[in-house]
């Protein structure tokens, strides 16, 4: 099952790099059986080659960004239309984060949202269902952090499921509130980390800044950085697939039990110590877990979930391998965020006139 493909050295170098991000290159090799530097430099970049390694990134703590209610919204999408065509209308809403295709007899995007007002946020996939682009929508509000942990690639690529309500130390998943002023500079550069732009170098993304006519110098791009780690804004991370990437599955877990307070525990024992990479957090009264594995660990989730009486409900949107172009990860811009209040709040009316004026140049509105 999953052939390896790596050295045991390069294992641990992903195991390192997957449990302290934040380490340097040289305090990497005392972490590794490498020995010199240069040796680790050119092995994250063969692994970067292979599409073994990716990042490093930053993960948002959005709850940290700004004194207004600010929320990230998991979108479950049926489509009424051919995936460019709504995949196009979903681009105009400018918090999109992501949009990933999944496997379905029916046409189903996952895309993920921040969100200021999740009212004005439903009332966009309304008009878009409202207008034929979408059949049908389920809003998931996230109600805690999502973590994340990284494959032990000599771990069980098909782990029991039987602990997942063993007891256990839940890390801290709670959300938190603003409490650090966010200068120009922070918010100009965030969405590049965020997207880990050229491998989030700070040179590359001085560049990119001046292009756009901000004139930082290195040293308030630096200094940007580091504030916003210090304070609890972003955390550095690296990703990499547990197997080559062509053998993989991906997948989005949800579900739901019979006391809430379970939720949390089922989250943190799912898979845990296996070959399986996941990302889990807590919204409302569902339990998600996204999750990159071997094919055979998914192909049996359904009948182990099933002997596991606490959970009540459950559902799982795979996706698809060939993404093609209708995976989407947007540059995530904050261009609406108010230095002098601290706020940011999105202009979903404009949001609405785009739309309406796409339809219209389609001949498809319906008044």
């Amino acid at each position: 099952m999953g052939k390896i493909r790596i050295s045991e050295n390069e294992k641990g170098l992903l195991h390192a790099l997957g449990r302290f991000p934040d380490l340097s290159i040289e305090e990497l090799s005392k972490y590794t059986r490498y020995k010199w530097s240069n040796t680790v430099v050119k092995k994250l970049e063969e692994l970067r080659e292979k599409c073994m390694l990716f990042g490093p990134f930053y993960d948002l703590y959005h709850d940290k960004l700004c004194k207004n209610p600010f929320h990230k919204l998991v979108c479950i999408l049926e489509l009424a239309q051919d995936y460019e065509t709504a995949i196009s209308y979903l681009t105009l809403i400018e918090p999109l984060w992501w949009i990933s295709p999944i496997l379905s007899h029916k046409k189903v995007l996952i895309a993920v949202f921040y969100s200021s007002d999740n009212e004005e946020m439903e009332a966009l996939l309304q008009l878009l269902k409202d207008n034929n682009i979408l059949s049908d929508y389920d809003i998931r509000v996230l109600h805690s952090r999502k973590l994340s942990e990284c494959a032990d690639l000599s771990g069980d690529p098909s782990p029991s499921l039987h602990n997942l309500l063993d007891p256990c130390d839940v890390p801290d998943m709670s959300l938190e509130h603003h409490h650090t002023s966010w200068s120009e500079c922070d918010i100009s550069v965030l969405p590049y980390l965020l997207l880990g732009f050229k491998n989030a170098k700070l040179i590359e993304i001085l560049r990119q800044e001046k292009k756009q006519y901000r004139l930082w110098t290195y040293e308030q791009v630096r200094y940007s950085r580091e504030k916003m780690i210090e304070n609890g804004l972003i955390k550095k991370s690296y990703t990499f697939f547990p197997f080559p990437r062509r053998e993989c599955a991906e997948f989005d877990l949800f579900f739901k039990t019979r006391d809430p307070a379970l939720i949390p525990r089922i989250l943190y024992n799912f898979a845990r110590g296996g070959r399986v990479h996941k990302e889990y957090a807590v919204s409302g009264d569902w339990g998600l877990i996204s999750c990159t594995s071997h094919p055979l660990f998914l192909t049996d989730l359904m009948s182990e979930l099933d002997q596991i009486e606490e959970i009540t409900e459950k559902e799982v949107y795979q996706t698809r391998s060939l993404r093609g172009n209708y995976f989407v990860r947007h540059f995530l811009s904050f261009t609406n965020f108010q230095v002098e209040t601290q706020t940011l709040e999105y202009p979903y009316h404009l949001y609405r006139e785009k739309i309406k004026e796409k339809l219209e140049s389609e001949c498809l509105i319906h008044e």
